[in-house]
């Protein structure tokens, strides 16, 4: 009888798993055009027909990879989004803790729950910047635009006597900047010599809130 170790052993992942972490990977770095099922497949440490066992087409599995962590990632946004109201009236919120309350949740899943939420994070910055006529697109935004129109009418309800076109171009702003910021792109280190760093999202959470705030604040009251 095999000798037990006293360690306890961590179960190990299914076939499937290791597959969607591997593509989670290779679609954050490469996109979905530019990835192939053989890189994930080498990418999962699987065979490249089991990879088709599971995932028939390429675009089944970027749908699946999109839909696996949605409802955690999605559900902490809202909740923190909604808990920064308290009891009060959405009016009584400053502006700038509405939107760290958004980017709160993203900040803490990217720095602090693994290299695969980091890399779904990125995934969904790149499909988020992509056009909306792209059929592997679909997906993404059938998830998360739930958010996205939450997001506006609570600044609709933030902002009562706002021009609704200026709502929707400041959720759109704002979207912009949080997507190019969790790609990490690093071209704020190199134009700053190292002073700024794309990776500290820290930093960019706590610079965000005001920077915004004020735009959408004189955007709000019709000033330019």
């Amino acid at each position: 009888m095999p000798k037990r170790s006293g360690k306890s052993e961590k179960p190990r992942k299914d076939s499937r798993e290791l597959i969607l972490d591997g593509a989670e990977t290779v679609f954050s770095e490469k996109g979905f055009y530019g990835s192939t099922t053989r890189d994930i497949a080498a990418r999962s440490g699987v065979h490249l027909g089991l990879l088709g066992y599971y995932f028939p087409t390429k675009l089944d599995l970027y749908r699946a990879v999109i839909t696996r962590r949605a409802e955690e990632y999605s559900g902490a946004m809202l909740a923190s989004l909604h808990g920064v109201r308290g009891g009060g009236d959405w009016e009584d919120v400053p502006v700038g803790a509405l939107i760290q309350a958004l980017f709160r949740p993203i900040v803490d899943f990217s720095l602090n729950r693994g290299p695969g939420w980091k890399n779904y994070i990125r995934l969904l910055a790149r499909a988020a910047n992509t056009r909306r006529t792209e059929p592997y697109v679909q997906t993404f935004m059938e998830t998360f635009n739930p958010v996205s129109l939450e997001f506006i009418d609570v600044l609709k309800q933030r902002f009562p006597n706002a021009a609704e076109e200026d709502i929707y171009w400041s959720q759109s702003f704002l979207a912009g900047a949080i997507n190019h910021a969790l790609i990490e792109t690093e071209a704020v280190d190199r134009y700053s010599n190292g002073l700024c760093k794309s990776s500290d999202l820290e930093t960019v959470l706590a610079k965000l809130g005001p920077f915004f705030a004020a735009g959408m604040i004189r955007l709000a009251q019709g000033e330019s």
